[in-house]
């Protein structure tokens, strides 16, 4: 049986990580969460992530500051950032793999979790 991809939800915002959550476990996901980069890496220290969804403006480290320290530790971590302020070329620059302005579509989500090669994906 194949193990379930790990993914961690950085967002500031309890209802979006909420709703994240449980959209991904509907498909099969083991999913965790964290309210801002701080918190994140403090659980990425203790556990293996296979994917990292996180939003840009959140307190005590932006999205793209927190891709930038995970892509630096882990080179084989897919990042997807989502924001409605911060542009595209800021998170794929951190080594983010995906990016995708707010409102985010699920589906497009889905299908970059769902992807078995990690190769860069934009919105």
């Amino acid at each position: 049986m194949q193990e379930k991809k790990k993914i961690l939800i950085v967002d500031d915002a309890e209802m979006i990580r909420r709703f994240l959550q449980d959209f991904l476990r509907l498909y099969g996901f083991e999913v965790h969460s964290a309210q801002n980069g701080k918190d994140a890496l403090a659980l990425i220290e203790k556990e293996h992530f296979d994917i990292i969804i996180t939003d840009y403006s959140m307190p005590e480290m932006n999205g793209v500051e927190l891709a930038m320290v995970v892509r630096s530790q882990n080179p084989t971590v897919l990042i997807i950032g989502i924001s409605g302020e911060c542009n595209e070329k800021d998170f794929l620059q951190a080594g983010a793999n995906a990016f995708f302005s707010k409102p985010v579509q699920l589906s497009q989500v889905l299908s970059v979790c769902q992807s078995k090669n990690f190769a860069a994906e934009g919105s």
